[in-house]
């Protein structure tokens, strides 16, 4: 916020510190109405994080200067008077003129009062007051009767300004919405640490143990787990490092397991730098290697929980329940303390934790958003990450917004692990949809491609049959099963199934080259010369296609 001071040598100063609106905010919208009619303008903030809506009251009145508020209305020009511009001259000072236009609409997701404010400062004598209105007339009207410290109805066409008392709405402070000192964000220079409002499954957590060489799972005793990522060359881990062995006895008795992970050295990294930075610090706890595809897994929820940061700097932390979830992060130096106190919040149910562990009190509009694990899933399943996807799958099929959308999951899931070439993965999946979708054929051609991959042909023909008989307009089951029957020299069956896929792919090369070649066999060579041709105008660089063609 900025101070006009008149001073020509630094005629605006910054007072957001002391004016109150210096918050720690993500601010996205911004509003300017006198809400509470005493002649200033106060300000609503709309924001990505919590509080998401703060309004905040000018409390600076007449002792700064006066003001005119003045609503416009147009009878030949729009009734609301958007466009109109309101020009004041001041006695003395028609040199400055104060102008405001009538808008409808300003900044991001934002809308202010229609009401037109001017501070005029402290006795300031009106000369005149102008308005263009906009068209279709674009007239230009000098209006009388306007008055210092009041608000006016200026009316198109009339020339006397009306006078207004608006009803002003009262600012109340409950006070438990006053913010404390201890519920103040905290500044970038002290502890980053965030319970969150919700426990996400973390990836599982595969690591390479320092001692013993041994791939192991970590998170996985029972137990909550503190898991700390750190790098060889990063001196604050070094400090973290070596606070967890000063006070090893103090972790030990908050029954947690401590897991220490730096990612696997790349080609110009020492691989034994991490053995001497442990060994150098004592540390006492259990150290391993984490593979990029771990880090990668753990950057996806990472991403997905926050817009901000991207990537994840070292030394980051994570504490996990007992059932391997994502409880607090912390960026940067640890606080056991803190660790503590997040370690008594697991205990506090789900439904329940957003409204415990809330840092000041408040007002919603709407119940909060729970887990959203269908989203998470979405975003492993575009990260071709289909095995963690299928874990929080697993772990949450009972949850709204999962349950509404099972068989989608499921087909999406195992599409995935199809692309991959992990078909004895991507069958069970595509089992339970048709199991459960008699209607789905597009998972049925994919089980039946699966089928004929396993050998069973029988299976797989009949799949593309019932595909094919569900969706008229699916042409890739006609096709695949074309194919087959083509290969078991039943050409009359196949011909039927390519000519139905060519009606619905009619500039596929694939339709003209497998018509073309039933065409042959029946010694049709009018119709496969035909198909021939336009296979060659599709896809010139088939050889085969011109053998065929000079025969």
């Amino acid at each position: 916020m900025f101070l006009n001071t008149g001073n020509n040598h630094r005629r605006f100063s910054d007072v957001s510190p002391i004016s109150g609106i210096d918050q720690d905010g993500d601010g996205r919208g911004i509003s300017f109405t006198d809400w509470d009619a005493d002649g200033d303008l106060d300000v609503w903030v709309s924001n990505r994080t919590a509080p998401t809506v703060q309004v905040f009251e000018n409390r600076w009145g007449s002792r700064v200067g006066d003001f005119i508020a003045l609503n416009l209305q147009g009878t030949r020009a729009n009734r609301d008077a958007a466009g109109a511009r309101v020009t004041i001259l001041l006695k003395g000072e028609e040199q400055a003129p104060l102008t405001r236009s009538v808008r409808l609409g300003e900044g991001f997701q934002s809308q202010s009062s229609k009401r037109l404010h001017f501070g005029l400062g402290k006795n300031a004598t009106i000369s005149s007051v102008t308005v263009r209105w906009p068209g279709p007339t674009h007239a230009t009207e000098t209006f009388s009767g306007v008055e210092i410290n009041r608000f006016h109805l200026l009316v198109e066409g009339s020339g006397q300004a009306r006078i207004l008392q608006p009803r002003g709405a009262r600012f109340v402070t409950p006070e438990n919405a006053v913010v404390k000192p201890e519920e103040r964000i905290k500044g970038p220079e002290s502890s980053n640490s965030i319970l969150l409002p919700t426990r996400q499954l973390f990836p599982k957590l595969y690591y390479r143990d320092l001692a013993t060489g041994k791939t192991m799972i970590g998170a996985t005793s029972g137990k909550p787990t503190l898991l700390l990522l750190w790098h060889p060359s990063c001196a604050m881990c070094f400090e973290e490092l070596s606070m967890f062995t000063g006070k090893a006895d103090k972790v030990r008795s908050l029954g947690i397991e401590i897991l220490a992970t730096t990612a696997e050295p790349a080609e110009d990294e020492d691989p034994d730098d991490a053995a001497r930075i442990i060994s150098k610090t004592g540390f006492p706890f259990t150290v391993g290697f984490t593979a990029g595809e771990v880090v990668e897994r753990m950057l996806v929820l990472h991403r997905h929980l926050f817009y901000r940061p991207y990537h994840l700097s070292v030394p980051t932390s994570f504490l996990l329940d007992k059932d391997g979830r994502m409880a607090a992060i912390y960026r940067g130096a640890i606080d056991l303390e803190e660790v503590a106190e997040h370690l008594k919040a697991l205990a506090i149910p789900d439904e329940e934790l957003l409204s415990r562990i809330r840092p000041f009190e408040g007002s919603r509009f709407e119940p909060p958003m729970g887990l959203r694990p269908s989203v998470l899933i979405k975003t492993y399943i575009e990260n071709q990450m289909p095995d963690e996807a299928e874990r929080v799958f697993i772990a949450s099929i009972e949850n709204e917004s999962v349950r509404d959308q099972i068989n989608e999951i499921m087909a999406t899931l195992g599409q995935s692990y199809f692309l991959q070439k992990k078909f004895a993965e991507a069958k069970p999946l595509f089992e339970q949809v048709v199991t459960r979708d008699p209607r789905d054929a597009k998972s049925r051609n994919t089980l039946a491609a699966i089928c004929l991959k396993d050998g069973n042909m029988a299976e797989a023909k009949r799949l593309w049959r019932e595909a094919s008989d569900l969706e008229e307009a699916f042409s890739a089951p006609r096709f695949n099963l074309g194919k087959q029957l083509m290969k078991e020299q039943r050409t009359t069956e196949a011909m039927i199934l390519f000519l139905e896929y060519w009606v619905l792919e009619p500039d596929s090369p694939d339709a003209h080259n497998y018509l073309s070649m039933g065409y042959i066999r029946g010694r049709e060579f009018a119709k496969a010369e035909m198909h021939l041709k336009r296979l060659i105008e599709l896809r010139p660089d088939d050889g085969i296609a011109y053998t065929n063609l000079a025969k």
